[in-house]
């Protein structure tokens, strides 16, 4: 399985790890416009011939606080679906059985 994390027009993926508890432990850091509306994880099963979608999760900018350091982090649901408003992402809807834990945080200036 490997993550894959969508915000504005940036796009970052994990290293394909094995096994039913895969941890990547992987940062990820962005330089954004804080009039982003939030941001897409997706967990991926790598296939033979393509790879399917386990879940999906939305969560918007305004949840995210400022820390200045990394904290015990969050579980977070997969859902199935993503809502939209025409092109525009609004959340994600019908939780499926696959969670992931993540520590989601704005960096501030040290």
């Amino acid at each position: 399985t490997y993550v894959v994390l969508k915000v504005q027009n940036l796009k970052s993926t994990t290293i394909d790890r094995k096994g039913s508890e895969p941890c990547w432990e992987q940062d990820f850091m962005f330089e954004i416009c804080a009039d982003g509306r939030g941001f897409i994880i997706e967990l991926w099963k790598k296939g033979l011939l393509w790879d399917s979608i386990l879940g999906v999760l939305w969560i918007p900018l305004a949840t995210v606080e400022h820390a200045t350091d990394e904290g015990p982090g969050s579980w977070w649901t997969l859902h199935s679906e993503v809502i939209k408003n025409g092109s525009e992402i609004q959340g994600t809807k019908t939780p499926t059985s696959h969670e992931i834990l993540l520590d989601v945080y704005f960096a501030l200036p040290f």
